[in-house]
């Protein structure tokens, strides 16, 4: 799994399952813990996750209930479109 599909597998098992640490989401979405981190790395960059201490990571959205779909889409902000993440 690579880049961008990766991302939304993270986002996808934060919006179900969040704050997971890098080690419990490389287990959830079966990659190896450093490539999650990395993985995470950008997200954090990209304001989609933020870190809660300890390599845990959670969904940076203040609206969870509200998201839909684990698609990131680049909105005119720079930031991924998280609006529709969730189960």
């Amino acid at each position: 799994m690579f880049g961008q599909q990766l991302e939304r597998e993270v986002l996808r098992a934060l919006a179900n399952e969040g704050p997971l640490s890098a080690v419990d989401l490389a287990g959830m979405i079966d990659e190896h813990p450093l490539t999650v981190e990395q993985a995470c790395d950008r997200l954090c960059d990209q304001g989609d996750i933020r870190s809660v201490g300890s390599r845990r990571y959670e969904l940076a959205a203040s609206d969870r209930h509200q998201l839909t779909d684990a698609e990131p889409t680049r909105n005119g902000s720079g930031r991924s479109d998280l609006s529709g993440l969730a189960d």
